[in-house]
């Protein structure tokens, strides 16, 4: 007996997959792509998952996460409990999503984010060495701590710390640290706390 609903048709899931109690998976979704040597495919309980959707071996989808339709889940990544992704978003190679965080920009490789974060930018590694292929490299990644809010269109460059409880205006670009409880708004920081009443993070105060 299947643990999951399918709702619609074309949905294809690799025999390896381990799926928790009340999974529902949408039309068109595969769920065991790429290599198997990338490790098993765990979905926890009460997951969703939309319609059009892949997910790569090697994937952790915990508890009562939310992966809208058109998302790719790539070889390795781990999405933490009750974290939504929204529309047409990719979470690829290694990518460590913590709980309660709403993801609506692209994740790069092996990037690192913790609890309750709002993260609705873009990540581009440095590329230092334009003569390599693609994937040739691998370079380090941005950790973005808890209860930060990265805004729309924000171009996280390299390997920057970002937090905790940090705040990214919309179409900023980060090219160094953001520490905790700093605002990085028309390229000046300034503390969080400085904007009272007009912009806070996730974090209780």
């Amino acid at each position: 007996m299947k643990h999951y609903q399918e709702i619609g048709t074309g949905i294809y899931v690799h025999e390896n997959v381990k799926i928790g109690n009340n999974v529902i998976i949408g039309h068109g979704t595969c769920i065991g792509y790429g290599d198997p040597e990338d490790g098993e495919i765990i979905i926890e309980d009460n997951v969703n998952i939309g319609a059009f959707c892949v997910i790569h071996f090697g994937t952790i989808i915990r508890d009562s996460a939310y992966i809208d339709h058109k998302c790719v889940v790539g070889p390795e990544a781990e999405i933490g409990q009750r974290t939504k992704v929204l529309s047409g978003k990719e979470v690829t190679y290694k990518a460590k999503i913590g709980a309660n965080c709403i993801i609506a920009g692209n994740v790069a490789d092996r990037t690192i984010i913790e609890d309750n974060v709002t993260y609705l930018g873009e990540i581009a590694h440095t590329h230092r060495d334009a003569s390599l292929d693609w994937d040739e490299t691998e370079e380090p990644s941005p950790v973005i701590l808890k209860g930060s809010f990265i805004g729309v269109n924000a171009l996280i460059i390299g390997p920057r710390k970002i937090g905790p409880c940090a705040y990214i205006g919309a179409e900023e670009i980060v090219r160094t640290d953001v520490n905790e409880g700093m605002a990085l708004i028309n390229g000046e920081q300034k503390t969080v706390k400085s904007w009272r009443g007009f912009i806070k993070t996730r974090c209780h105060e």
